[in-house]
């Protein structure tokens, strides 16, 4: 008998048996596809040896003008800068306390009762001594990790056991990180879930406990970052990876920087910094479907005025905005129905916004992308693509 050519048809086709997908490939493990033909995946190699704490959730890549490749991580616990592969904790601060004879150590336990009045701390929470005396026969100074008791007293884990009871520390410089946030969704039910007022008496009702997303852009060879629902934070990298990022608010004299945003971008050429889903000028309160931008060049800036090219504008399809992506000429904005190009015009008007399309969704903060120049992501039932024009991708298995 001659030898014959197979051609197998590229992908993978479970939706029949095995007979019934002659011709094809039926099943695989750690290949793709390439020009229609299987190629196995590569593998990977660690970045570093040295690790960092929390699941990270954010990456940014960038080089500084000093030639240094920095790497921005930011988990739900920290945010870091790597470095010649080691990760500087440049996490913001949010308090200090000035404390006196906060420790209260127990005969032969490493736990320790830290008494600070409205701390403001939750569990997972980092804090840092500095100037404690002996207490216990322990020296606290240094970071600990959190554990809440109440509003004014929280726990921490000594290195190893006190050798006596005691109250003391004498005065303690006390430094909070920001608040951390959970590495995966939770889905609350039950009395409190839901918010107050809510439902039917006795009833409560269910809620989602977002976990810890973050947005960073560079604004030149600095960076500017924030976790989903916190503050704008601005870290200058030419003060060194052992600075700690600052509130955009302190960096210099600012004008109504947003003081809670859902995701901040930087736009490339243009040089604004922007904030989606944000509290409007003067208020407090997240609106989740507000665009704001400072004045061109400056980060700190926020305030519209006839001399400068701040400004903000509310967009009306949708309940929330989920993401934007930075293209060559425009700014993709999707809500959680609909897409939107915002576009620079210059003054009066600086940017102008347009509805691209309406009734698509999205399935979530981190699902949109931009290759080559198209902006691509996943819908709840479809994948879509903007290059001009809104598709969707052909999927034969849908």
């Amino acid at each position: 008998m001659p030898l014959q050519l197979l051609q197998f048809r590229p992908g993978i086709n479970r939706e029949g048996t095995t007979l019934a997908n002659e011709g094809g490939w039926f099943d695989c493990d750690k290949i793709r596809f390439r020009s229609g033909y299987p190629q196995k995946l590569g593998g990977w190699q660690p970045l570093s040896s040295y690790t960092y704490q929390g699941v990270a959730r954010g990456l940014i890549n960038w080089v500084t003008l000093k030639g240094y490749n920095l790497l921005g991580v930011g988990t739900n616990l920290k945010y870091y800068v790597e470095s010649g592969g080691i990760y500087n904790d440049i996490t913001p601060t949010r308090a200090v306390a000035v404390l006196t004879n906060p420790f209260t150590t127990t005969n032969g336990s490493k736990t320790v009762v830290v008494t600070d009045v409205d701390h403001g701390a939750i569990t997972g929470d980092f804090v840092t001594f500095s100037g404690a005396s002996a207490v216990g026969g322990l020296t606290l100074n240094g970071e600990y990790q959190i554990t809440y008791i109440n509003t004014n007293a929280y726990s921490i884990q000594a290195a190893s056991a006190a050798n006596a009871d005691a109250t003391g520390g004498g005065t303690v410089t006390a430094t909070y990180q920001i608040n951390v946030g959970l590495p995966t969704y939770g889905y609350l039910t039950g009395w409190g879930a839901g918010p107050w007022g809510y439902g039917t008496w006795g009833n409560g009702l269910p809620s989602i406990s977002s976990l810890r997303l973050w947005s960073q852009s560079n604004y030149g060879q600095n960076l500017v970052f924030g976790p989903r629902g916190g503050g704008i934070y601005y870290w200058d990298a030419s003060v060194g990876v052992g600075s700690r990022a600052v509130l955009l608010q302190d960096v210099m004299t600012s004008y109504d920087v947003p003081t809670v945003q859902h995701y901040t971008i930087v736009s490339d050429t243009s040089r604004f910094v922007f904030a989606f889903g944000c509290n409007e000028l003067g208020g407090s309160t997240l609106d989740p479907m507000l665009v704001r931008w400072s004045d061109q060049e400056s980060v700190a800036n926020w305030t519209p005025l006839p001399t400068n090219q701040a400004g903000f504008i509310r967009l009306s399809h949708g309940s929330e905005i989920r993401t934007a992506v930075q293209t060559r000429q425009e700014v993709v904005v999707i809500t959680d129905a609909s897409i939107y190009s915002l576009q620079y015009l210059g003054p009066p008007y600086v940017w102008s916004t347009q509805l691209l399309g309406d009734n698509i969704s999205i399935a979530g903060y981190n699902t949109a992308i931009i290759a080559s120049g198209v902006v691509y992501w996943m819908g709840v039932d479809k994948f879509y693509r903007y290059d001009g024009r809104v598709q969707t991708l052909r999927c034969d298995l849908r």
